[in-house]
């Protein structure tokens, strides 16, 4: 049980200070409204697959030649 023990020490997912340091070190580096950044993180999360699946696209045309 030792290599658990580390999951054990907060009662949160991860320490708050730290959480709130990170935070507020990307809100002063970024200077973006939060509304942009989640944009901006949703497009990346669509954009993934999609350029996942023009490659396999891609792919198979060449393959079929």
């Amino acid at each position: 049980m030792i290599p658990l023990s580390a999951a054990l020490h907060h009662g949160e997912a991860g320490d708050p200070e730290l959480l709130g340091w990170i935070m507020h070190r990307l809100d002063a580096l970024i200077s973006l409204d939060p509304a942009t950044i989640v944009a901006l993180l949703g497009l990346a999360v669509v954009a993934m697959p999609v350029a996942v699946l023009a490659l396999y696209a891609r792919h198979k045309r060449k393959a079929l030649r």
